[in-house]
C-alpha cells in the first residue's frame, strides 16, 4: 500500500467548537480533537458522494499508518 502525504492545516475556531471538541475528548470518544476533525470530514466528504469516501478505504489506510 503506498504511503499517503500528509499537509498540515491550520484552522481557527470558535470556543464553542474547541470546548465540543474537548468534551468529546474528555468522554473518550476520541483520543485527540485531530482524529475527531478527521472523522467529521469522512462524514462530511461521504454526505456530498466524494471518493475514495464512499468505500471505507480511507479509515482503513489511517488504521495501518497509526
Amino acid at each position: 500500500m503506498s504511503k499517503t502525504v500528509r499537509r498540515r492545516l491550520s484552522l481557527t475556531l470558535t470556543r464553542v467548537y474547541v470546548e465540543a471538541l474537548d468534551r468529546l475528548v474528555e468522554e473518550g470518544i476520541y483520543l485527540e480533537p485531530q482524529t475527531a476533525i478527521r472523522a467529521a470530514l469522512r462524514l462530511l466528504f461521504r454526505h456530498h458522494g466524494i471518493e475514495p469516501f464512499l468505500s471505507g478505504l480511507v479509515e482503513e489506510a489511517e488504521k495501518i499508518q497509526d
